[in-house]
């Protein structure tokens, strides 16, 4: 304890080169946090809410059922919407790497901005020396002797303008970390809900399917009565059995999409495929979350300003910028060093014997490396800078383009689903007569069951509808990068919905 007690006598030296390198650290400091917080980006509004008004929704609404479905191996899990939205932003792979993409470019932030600090380095050392050295006049003398050499240093090398660069690039990539982050959410729940509606269109479908075959088996069984009754012909038997046999076939494909949907179900979910996913279905409304009244021009000032992706590639541009100017500064730029180191000396050589002595060492020096690679590695960082701004024009065109093919879609959906339900109107209401006409003995079984495949067929149909609309309506606001309110996905009825924003 004494010998190093003897160590801190020339503390109060210590401290003041301590506290310069200090000073000097927290003003760089100061200048790179004056410089990052110059280049932050101002937060960004909320997003507007563009859902339509309840009194524009129609008003009819069909429940869809698929009859029972056998799991594919093992069992069947009910599902809904909501429930895939949530399960999907919280297990699903792409999301969860997104995450740990963004903790990555955390730490290399906060290892940008501490490379500003001093380090400080503890070392203990000791050596051995036996034989013949060299003296201070040259001569050379026989010596044995052990050094001990306890010491802590504070060394501090630093080019200003590169640390500043490297911090505002780190900084750009974190930023865009969390935009893509946000841009892989985004396209999950966009991705996640259309493979629902799927799921409940193959169900629509498997059910239509069902039902045509257990029409068909009924008319096969009228026929073959008349055929024995010697009113039908044999060649209506077979045509009978032929068209029973094909929509069995129908049955089969139309249960292997079912199945197939529930896989790729299951894959955006991260669950076991083996697992068979059955819609937990009531009504099917159709639902509006974008404003058909909406001029093309304000649909594209949405997405330029919200869609996440394009603004991970503007972060990234200014990312590739600030790597420019660290090329460039870090060949040309001054790079400035300082170093302390107190620590003690204790030798012990043949015959004699020294306690621990106090060392300090103190130095500051500035430099330059010039070299002719820096004009290489300048145009290189340029280039990479052209190219990421290319990337951004990129994006950008697809982000239009798919806006654009987003709400002409949605719109050719919306004029459909009038259409498909006026024909099930019809269709139903044909139905009804035809029955009506069956008890009044004024027309044919086999009329009815025509006129009731037709009226499934019309009820898939105006289902199919209503299912591309939803899907569209999904799509746009995804195009538009404000698929972020999980609860705009799952409104089911136009009651839930929103009021309209003033979006001038």
């Amino acid at each position: 304890m004494s010998r190093f007690a003897r160590l801190g006598r020339g503390a109060p030296a210590a401290a003041q080169v301590m506290l310069a390198a200090a000073a000097a650290a927290a003003a760089a400091a100061a200048a790179a946090a004056a410089l990052v917080s110059g280049c932050t980006t101002a937060p960004r509004s909320s997003p507007p809410k563009l859902s339509v008004a309840p009194t524009s929704q129609p008003s009819a609404s069909l429940d869809v059922r698929g009859g029972d479905v056998a799991p594919m191996y093992r069992e069947l899990l009910a599902v809904d919407l909501e429930t895939v939205v949530r399960v999907a932003t919280a297990d699903n792979l792409d999301v969860r790497q997104a995450r740990e993409r963004v903790e990555a470019s955390r730490g290399r932030y906060e290892s940008s901005v501490g490379a500003i600090f001093p380090v400080i380095v503890p070392s203990v050392a000791f050596q051995h020396f036996e034989g013949h050295n060299q003296n201070a006049n040259g001569t050379l003398v026989a010596t044995n002797f052990n050094d001990f050499l306890p010491a802590l240093s504070i060394q501090w090398i630093l080019n200003p303008a590169k640390v500043a660069y490297d911090i505002v690039a780190a900084r750009r990539r974190f930023e865009a970390s969390e935009q893509q982050e946000q841009a892989v959410v985004l396209d999950t729940l966009r991705a996640a809900a259309t493979q629902y509606y799927d799921l409940v269109l193959a169900q629509a479908q498997l059910g239509v399917a069902r039902q045509s075959v257990a029409e068909a088996e009924e008319l096969l069984r009228i026929t073959r009565l008349k055929v024995r009754a010697g009113t039908g012909l044999p060649t209506d038997e077979l045509r009978a059995e032929a068209n029973m046999q094909g929509l069995r076939q129908d049955v089969t494909l139309a249960l292997n999409r079912f199945y197939q949907a529930s896989v790729a179900l299951t894959l955006t979910l991260h669950l076991d495929p083996t697992v068979t996913l059955v819609p937990r279905v009531g009504p099917v409304r159709r639902t509006t979350l974008v404003r058909e009244d909406l001029p093309v021009e304000r649909l594209l000032e949405i997405a330029g300003t919200y869609r996440p992706d394009l603004e991970a590639a503007r972060s990234l541009l200014s990312a590739i910028h600030a790597d420019t100017g660290d090329a460039l500064w870090g060949g040309l730029g001054p790079q400035i060093q300082a170093g302390y180191t107190y620590g003690g000396i204790q030798a012990d050589a043949p015959g004699q014997q020294s306690a621990l002595h106090e060392q300090q060492k103190a130095g500051v020096g500035a430099s330059f490396a010039l070299g002719v690679s820096t004009f290489g590695q300048v145009k290189t960082a340029r280039a990479n800078e052209r190219a990421a701004a290319v990337d951004v024009q990129r994006q950008t065109d697809r982000i239009r383009a798919a806006v654009v093919s987003a709400q002409q879609a949605s719109l050719t959906h919306a004029t459909l689903v009038p259409v498909a339900q006026r024909q099930l109107e019809a269709a139903e209401q044909a139905l009804k007569l035809a029955q009506a006409n069956l008890r009044a003995g004024t027309l044919l079984t086999v009329d009815v069951l025509q006129t009731q495949n037709e009226a499934d067929r019309a009820r898939l149909r105006y289902v199919e509808a209503v299912i591309r609309y939803n899907q569209s309506q999904i799509d746009l606001l995804a195009a538009l990068g404000i698929l972020q309110d999980t609860t705009s996905v799952v409104t089911n009825s136009p009651q839930q919905a929103p009021p309209p924003a003033d979006v001038r």
